[in-house]
């Protein structure tokens, strides 16, 4: 395979898995504010006469974005280290198993299985 479809490829599928951990983690952090907000007006409601400050929403990211970072750096360090290297040597070893095979065809032989196909179905 040549090397620009190959970083072609690699920037693709880092950039799907990438923008899958994306959209993960919006829809993470939306459900903790969803949260956080519930608990919040259970609390307001259940203390009377007291308006509970703002505070549980205030930095709802910092421990979220934590372990989707380190998952990111585990995933990359997967992609990078073991997946995409044996894909790679995989798609390689067919590309050129499919070239010495292609060098190897005759033409008269093909043409004969043609004609074969051709007159078995048609």
């Amino acid at each position: 395979m040549s090397r620009p479809t190959t970083i072609l490829t690699g920037l693709l599928v880092s950039g799907a898995i990438l923008y899958h951990f994306r959209t993960e983690l919006t829809s993470d952090m939306r459900q903790v504010r969803n949260q956080l907000n519930d608990v919040q007006n259970r609390l307001a409601g259940s203390v009377p006469g007291s308006k509970i400050s703002n505070v549980l929403t205030s930095h709802p990211t910092a421990s979220i974005l934590d372990k989707p970072k380190e998952l990111i750096e585990e995933s990359t360090t997967y992609l990078q280290d073991r997946m995409l290297p044996s894909v790679k040597d995989t798609w390689n070893s067919h590309v050129i198993g499919l070239a010495e095979n292609v060098n190897e065809l005759d033409k008269e032989k093909v043409q004969k299985m043609a004609k074969e196909v051709k007159d078995k179905w048609l």
